[in-house]
């Protein structure tokens, strides 16, 4: 399951060039986002797969929520505040809307990444101390 799909921020026959035009600059904030979006996308590919080895280790009568549940709910509810922080493109936005919103986006995701990858490095560190525990 894809979250992250980067919307149409700049014309994709538009090369980034940051101190030319203002489409030119859009592609450049498009350029950064997408770039955030993949790399989020590949730590999200490891926590999930992370989750769902943790929950193969849990009793599948349990009634407590899986972690690849909460991973997608948190993830979910990440974009949407992120999407309300950054505002969505309208007809009569400006001509730098565009830079604004994908800039907005690409940093508030590029933090997404560090904070899911340090989730992600607690997690393999505490299933690691659980194991050496288990194996004593």
């Amino acid at each position: 399951m894809l979250l992250f799909v980067t919307p149409a921020f700049a014309d994709d026959d538009v090369a980034c060039n940051p101190d030319g035009t203002q489409m030119e600059m859009n592609a450049c904030s498009s350029d950064d986002l997408q770039k955030a979006d993949d790399e989020l996308n590949a730590v999200y590919r490891e926590a999930m797969a992370f989750a769902k080895s943790e929950d193969a280790k849990t009793d599948p009568q349990s009634d407590d929520e899986s972690a690849v549940a909460i991973l997608k709910k948190a993830q979910r509810e990440w974009i949407r505040k992120r999407d309300r922080k950054c505002g969505q493109p309208t007809a009569d936005g400006g001509s730098m809307q565009s830079t604004e919103i994908a800039s907005c986006r690409a940093e508030l995701t590029q933090q997404r990444t560090e904070e899911l990858r340090s989730l992600l490095e607690d997690g393999r560190a505490a299933a690691a101390d659980a194991e050496s525990e288990g194996s004593n």
